[in-house]
């Protein structure tokens, strides 16, 4: 178990996504909504994979990628790259940068048509990183990813999560769970 992934989540979504405390206490999960400072909560979706019925998911083995849209100031904020975000990509999976710089993004529409949506994450934290890596950190405290980048030993903590869940709501109410990729 990661406490430290469990109490910050990721490192990537710091300052656009406010931690959600629902009361529970959870030991391997974080939970986020994505929501500007000034509380703007509202997003368009855009995301590159395949559609099984509501759920985004890989296109053939090319990672899937989703992006959320400020739906006032049309900036875009990653919420998942499966080619480099989590345990598996961060560790064990290269993908070709060929095929990586091909994922044209799509806009998403639920089943009801509607295109606006309040973001909900959920970020699963098993992995035991301090006693699995801990002793393969350098001494500025880095850690070599199987890309061979060095990145901070705390932010791989946070970024290197097993498991990652995208629910949306619209303006009805209606919540549609888009992603939920198991990355470990």
């Amino acid at each position: 178990m990661n406490l430290f992934g469990v109490h910050n989540g990721p490192a990537y979504l710091e300052g656009i996504v406010k931690k959600v405390t629902d009361g529970e206490n959870q030991e391997v999960e974080w939970k986020g909504k994505l929501q500007m400072s000034d509380g703007h909560d509202k997003f368009h979706i855009f995301y590159y994979g395949d559609l099984m019925e509501d759920l985004i998911t890989w296109q053939d083995s090319t990672p899937l990628i989703v992006y959320a849209e400020h739906t006032l100031t049309g900036e875009r904020y990653l919420l998942i790259d499966a080619a480099k975000h989590g345990y598996d990509a961060m560790l064990c999976e290269t993908y070709p940068q060929e095929e990586l710089s091909k994922r044209t993004l799509r806009p998403y529409l639920d089943v009801e048509g509607e295109d606006t949506f309040e973001v909900h994450l959920s970020v699963f934290y098993n992995v035991p990183w301090d006693e699995e890596f801990g002793e393969d950190v350098d001494e500025d405290g880095t850690y070599e990813l199987i890309t061979g980048e060095h990145m901070d030993f705390e932010q791989v903590k946070r970024d290197g999560y097993d498991a990652f869940s995208i629910r949306i709501v619209n303006r009805k109410g209606v919540t549609t769970e888009i992603v939920q990729e198991e990355l470990a």
